[in-house]
């Protein structure tokens, strides 16, 4: 572990928070620290030296320029809900980008945030079920400049408004929405809100489950968060794995 913290706890909103210069990874944190950390325990960083995505793919991001953190649920109840949480998550960053008045958000189904065709933010879930889950989120606020050897075009806050954002104001405003509205979840508002913000809607992509590929046209998502797929004949309901968009 790199770096020195500051452990501040939020009694009103009944969180705790951790927050490093730099570390290795705020997942990789609180996944090997979990049995010593309460129920929502929030661990962020101004720089991670291994941040990463799905799929182990590298998670790269200028030092004290975006909004990277963890957070971890012991909860039994919303352990439960674990399959959605990645989802829950998106829609709740979503609305916070919107707060911004910036227009064209959208959620590329399971774990991206985008504005217009360009991501803003990365979600990345992992755990031991049924004793933890970590959900990472990694949002572009001030940094301008990204890679262009990105799979998905990137963008920040700043870009699309035009002006620097107090990323410790950001923080502290997401941190009590995903947690007011994680602890008293209504998922028939997640579900509304991502349906209306579905990036995949209409288009078409490939799949593959089982180990075996579909190519067909995405038209929605069911009430278990499933994203629904038409190809050939056939009706798929995904709950998980990597979509291509043709």
């Amino acid at each position: 572990m790199e770096g020195t913290f500051i452990l501040v706890y939020y009694n009103s909103m009944n969180y705790s928070l951790i927050h490093f210069k730099e570390i290795d990874s705020t997942n990789n944190y609180l996944k090997s620290s979990y049995r010593l950390l309460d129920n929502f325990t929030f661990a962020s960083a101004d720089y991670q030296s291994h941040g990463k995505g799905r799929n182990n793919r590298i998670w790269n991001s200028e030092s004290g320029e975006n909004l990277l953190f963890s957070f971890l649920i012991k909860d039994e109840n919303l352990l439960k809900e674990s399959p959605i949480i990645s989802l829950i998550t998106a829609v709740e960053i979503a609305k916070i980008v919107e707060t911004y008045k910036i227009k064209g958000v959208s959620i590329k189904w399971p774990n991206d945030v985008l504005i217009g065709d360009k991501k803003v933010c990365g979600i990345l879930a992992e755990g031991e079920l049924p004793n933890y889950l970590v959900v990472g989120i990694g949002l572009n606020v001030n940094q301008k400049e990204f890679s262009k050897d990105l799979r998905r075009p990137a963008t920040s806050l700043k870009n699309v408004i035009k002006k620097e954002i107090d990323i410790n104001q950001l923080k502290e405003k997401l941190f009590d929405q995903l947690v007011s509205n994680l602890k008293n979840l209504n998922k028939d508002d997640s579900l509304e809100y991502l349906r209306n913000h579905n990036y995949l809607l209409n288009k078409r992509v490939r799949v593959v489950v089982n180990n075996q590929p579909f190519i067909g046209e995405v038209i929605g998502v069911d009430e278990n968060f499933c994203l629904q797929i038409v190809s050939s004949d056939m009706l798929l309901h995904i709950d998980s794995g990597e979509i291509e968009i043709l």
